[in-house]
Parts: C-alpha cells; sequence; structure tokens
C-alpha cells in the first residue's frame, strides 16, 4: 500500500480516477470507515433493520398470496420509517465522505482526526439535508418532463454536497459552479458516474444473492405446500436481508470517493489551482 499522502486536487484522465480512487480507498480504509462507523453507524443500522423487517413483511405478504388468502400487504407506517431512516443514512454517508476528503486536503494526511470531519460535517448538516432533497426534487421533475432533463442534471448534482462541504458556499453559489464544473466535461463525468455504478451494482448484487436464493427457496416451499404462508418471515430472510443492506452500505463510501476524485478532476481543470500550488511551492524553495 502506498504510505505517501495522496494529491487530491490533480488532472486524472479516465482510467487514473478509478486508479486514483481505489488507491485512496486502500490508504484510508480504516480512518474513513471508522469515521462512517461511529458518525453514521446507528442511522446504518436502524435502516438495515427496517429494511429487513420491511422484506420480511413484503415476503409474508406475496406468500400469502400465493397460498390463495388475502392480506394488507406491508405496514405503511414500516414503509414511510424505512424510506426516512434511509435517507438519513445517506445523508450521513453523502456528508461524511466530502468532509473526511476536505480535511483532508485542508490539512493533509493524518493531520486531522475523526473529530474534525464531524465538526465539518456538523457545520453544513442542515444545508446537506437541504441540498439533498433539493437535488432529489429538481432530478425527480427532471425525469418526469420526458426523462432526458433528469439525467442531464444528474450529473452536475452529482457534486452538489461536495462543493457545499469542501468549499463552502451557498445554494446559489453551489448550482453554478456545478454546472460550470461539468461543463465541456459531461459525457466524460457522465461515462465515470455510470461506469462507478456498474461496479457497484455487481458488488452489490453479491451482497444480494443470499437473499434471492433465500427467497426463491422460500417461495418454493410455499408454491409447492411444504411450508404455509404465514412462515413467509423467516428469520433466514431477515439475516439474508440484513446482510445485503449492510453490503449496500459500505460500498456506498467507494462510490462516493470515485466521483469526489472526478470532482477534483474537473475542479483542477477549471482552476488550475493544484498547478499554481505545485509552482508556487517551486518558486518558494527556490
Amino acid at each position: 500500500m502506498n504510505n505517501s499522502e495522496i494529491e487530491l486536487v490533480k488532472y486524472r484522465d479516465f482510467s487514473d480516477v478509478f486508479n486514483g480512487s481505489f488507491a485512496f480507498i486502500s490508504q484510508e480504509m480504516k480512518q474513513l470507515f471508522r469515521v462512517i462507523g461511529i458518525y453514521a453507524g446507528v442511522p446504518v443500522i436502524v435502516s438495515v433493520i427496517l429494511s429487513a423487517l420491511y422484506a420480511q413483511d413484503t415476503m409474508a405478504t406475496v406468500m400469502e398470496i400465493m397460498n390463495g388468502g388475502n392480506t394488507a400487504g406491508p405496514d405503511p407506517v414500516l414503509i414511510f420509517l424505512t424510506f426516512l431512516v434511509s435517507f438519513v443514512a445517506q445523508v450521513f454517508i453523502g456528508g461524511l465522505v466530502p468532509a473526511y476528503l476536505g480535511e483532508y486536503e485542508d490539512k493533509g494526511r493524518n493531520g486531522f482526526t475523526a473529530a474534525d470531519v464531524w465538526n465539518r460535517f456538523a457545520r453544513h448538516f442542515w444545508a446537506i439535508v437541504g441540498y439533498s432533497l433539493l437535488a432529489a426534487l429538481l432530478l425527480m421533475l427532471g425525469f418526469v418532463f420526458l426523462i432526458i432533463p433528469g439525467i442531464y442534471l444528474s450529473v452536475p448534482f452529482s457534486f452538489i454536497l461536495y462543493v457545499k462541504v469542501i468549499e463552502n458556499k451557498d445554494l446559489g453559489d453551489t448550482l453554478s459552479r456545478c454546472f460550470q464544473l461539468v461543463k465541456n466535461r459531461w459525457w466524460a463525468t457522465f461515462g465515470i458516474i455510470i461506469l462507478a455504478y456498474l461496479i457497484m451494482g455487481i458488488v452489490g448484487w453479491l451482497f444480494s444473492l443470499p437473499s434471492m436464493i433465500v427467497g426463491g427457496i422460500e417461495g418454493y416451499m410455499v408454491a409447492s405446500g411444504a411450508k404455509e404462508a404465514m412462515e413467509g418471515g423467516s428469520l433466514a430472510i431477515v439475516l439474508s436481508t440484513i446482510f445485503a443492506g449492510l453490503g449496500q452500505y459500505l460500498l456506498y463510501p467507494v462510490l462516493y470517493v470515485i466521483i469526489a476524485f472526478q470532482y477534483y478532476t474537473l475542479r483542477e481543470q477549471k482552476d488550475r489551482s493544484g498547478l499554481m500550488d505545485r509552482i508556487s511551492s517551486i518558486t518558494g524553495e527556490e
């Protein structure tokens, strides 16, 4: 593992964005996941448990219908709580990763603590919540209007929390900055984001495989009459769903780091700040 400090603000081509991201994850995995575990662990665990209970209710409903029974379906309160806590968990992870990178950029490797990351995150907490909701709303509206606007907006909006948490801009400047960053680089950025989601999707599918196998076995047993429908919400479904959920949450920081490295690439391309810093450093030494 490379123990030297990784330069964040640097132009990277398509493959180097992924190479740099995985190098950073390899170097900072212990500390980054420690920070996420300390501050996002509770909402993540609660979200995973609620998702497992929701999956249990859904499976029991499906089994009951397969057995010819009538059911009202999953509890609406459980559905609401599942989505709410899932959003909170996403907000924590989505905000902590930029906060971690911001501290790394400002203070260097080993120059900051978990508390420093939390303090940066806490300063921007309500903005993170508000910007996340705003981006989700605008994306939803974009997809409603013929899908294409939603696809277009998803690229600049993928940087909204990085601009806010790292550059500390207000809402108007943050939105403007996001569009400035992707100007003339939309397709390259789109390709990186799609590939990142594809990689995470494949790995996430592996985490979900046990729950799919358990669900298939449960369905077969009920359909063949070997098991009562009311037993559809088994412990195996709950445990396999918890495993899948935890796996998904472990992948989110990796995804967000990949997006961050593209953000830093675009920043360097637009601002040349990294190049200017290197020139100043050389000039100072002379």
